[in-house]
């Protein structure tokens, strides 16, 4: 549903009054990943194709984990544009450079609108006001929709009345001194153009690496995952034409590698199972990785998706998180030990390649603990083996409980936990180099396509 606009004189204001829009993205990339993140593709898909104002739009990243990267590099694209509005999304990989950002641009061009959205700020609260200042307009949610109708009504002039904000769950600092905010706004992905159909990213021929959704959001509700919060895990999957289509482009593409981002690929077998048969149609030759969850290769029909795999090129992932009964359970994980059990047997035997991720720094976690689940893990003879400090999130239930089991982490290092109530700061430093070298040889043996043999901690 679109909120109409309070009024405008839409054709002479335009002629007169065009503005620029300048939406920059601070991004940590891979070294397969296509240049514009598939979030920030999206939202420019659907702000093209649904513009009604009237904007010189740029959308320009910038790779934080490049040696190359400068902020003061930044400061010269907005200083290139003098943009009248200024969007950035937050995350925690941009934590430490965003506010200082923002307030750089707002010191400098004072009449510039500036729009923040992203995980910090929809798993953020009334606090944003304070943490970002500077911020004239805060978008709480999946961003494609309300960053548009946003843009859509400033740039003709207008103030967005009451109902917009609500419905768009966009908060003003104003409505959140008043301790106003409330709402996660969830996209209607069936209205959401393809990046990839409409050329915002665009694939050469054999390309390599591309990311990919099918769904969005996660049903269950783990403590320390940002999808827990309230109005925000209804799951929703995108459309099977578009989908088809894709893959279709795809495969006319010659793409090497595919990595779906759903949370639980194998979640809904009606959406799942059609998407593999269409795989299957297409004769398709790319790689693709899914994260799943190892329960649910338990329920019937599982093992028509493991006969999909096993006869495919075909990679899945599992985040246990833990095999100790405790630590799942203080994180909400709902680990049930018996069918992952049961699972690990049937990917042995329709013998697909998997990959499994531990986190340590849970709650109740010592350094022993986590070195038996780290041994339980092992034993169940992976391809793949990732591990994992824990961060500590906006929004999720563990950040609130944060000083109650004694956590410290870094702020300005994607919340990395430095220490817990269970386990000291050196025993967490030497997790951390070990788990370095355990991701990278498993990374390798990806790679080259060899078994790995995991190492013991000393």
């Amino acid at each position: 549903m679109l909120i109409p606009l309070q009024s405008a004189k839409a054709d002479s204001f335009c002629s007169a009054n065009r503005s620029d829009l300048l939406f920059i993205s601070l991004d940590w990339s891979r070294p397969k990943d296509i240049r514009t993140p598939l979030s920030t593709a999206s939202i420019e898909a659907y702000f093209r194709e649904n513009q009604r104002g009237c904007v010189n739009a740029e959308f320009k990243n910038f790779n934080l984990n490049s040696p190359n990267f400068d902020v003061r590099d930044v400061q010269k694209s907005v200083e290139a544009h003098s943009p009248k509005f200024l969007a950035l999304g937050a995350y925690i990989w941009n934590e430490k450079y965003l506010p200082g950002i923002v307030e750089w641009a707002k010191t400098h061009y004072p009449e510039t609108t500036i729009i923040l959205g992203g995980p910090q700020v929809t798993y953020g609260n009334c606090h944003l006001v304070t943490e970002y200042p500077g911020t004239d307009y805060f978008v709480r949610g999946e961003g494609e929709l309300p960053f548009t109708e946003l843009v859509n009504v400033l740039s003709l002039g207008e103030v967005p009345n009451g109902d917009l904000l609500n419905h768009y769950a966009i908060y003003t600092p104003e409505l959140l001194e008043q301790g106003k905010c409330d709402r996660i706004f969830t996209t209607e992905l069936d209205r959401l153009p393809s990046p990839y159909l409409s050329n915002i990213l665009p694939i050469d021929q054999n390309q390599v690496f591309v990311r990919w959704e099918t769904m969005r959001r996660c049903p269950y509700q783990c403590s320390f995952c940002q999808f827990r919060v309230e109005g925000h895990h209804k799951v929703s999957e995108i459309n099977l034409d578009r989908l088809f289509q894709e893959l279709s482009h795809f495969k006319e593409k010659e793409v090497q590698e595919i990595n779906v981002l759903d949370p639980i690929f194998n979640l809904k077998p009606k959406h799942y199972l059609e998407i593999c048969k269409k795989i299957e149609a297409l004769e398709m030759q790319s790689r693709f990785y899914f994260q799943c969850r190892l329960e649910l290769l338990c329920k019937p029909r599982e093992a028509e998706f493991l006969k999909f795999c096993q006869d495919h090129d075909v990679w899945l992932e599992f985040g246990v998180q833990t095999f100790r009964e405790k630590e799942s359970q203080a994180i909400e994980r709902g680990n049930k030990y018996d069918k992952i059990d049961k699972a690990i047997e049937m990917l042995h035997r329709f013998n697909v390649p998997f990959d499994l991720h531990l986190i340590f720094g849970l709650p109740y976690q010592s350094f022993e603990n986590f070195l038996w689940s780290y041994d339980r893990a092992r034993a169940a003879h992976p391809r793949g083996l990732y591990l994992f400090p824990l961060n500590v999130l906006k929004g999720t239930k563990l950040y609130q409980k944060r000083k109650e089991w004694q956590y410290e982490f870094d702020s300005m290092n994607n919340n990395v936990f430095l220490k817990s109530k269970w386990m000291t700061t050196e025993a967490a430093r030497r997790l951390k180099g070990f788990a370095e070298d355990v991701n990278s040889q498993s990374k390798s043996a990806r790679d080259s396509g060899s078994l790995i043999q995991f190492p013991d901690l000393m």
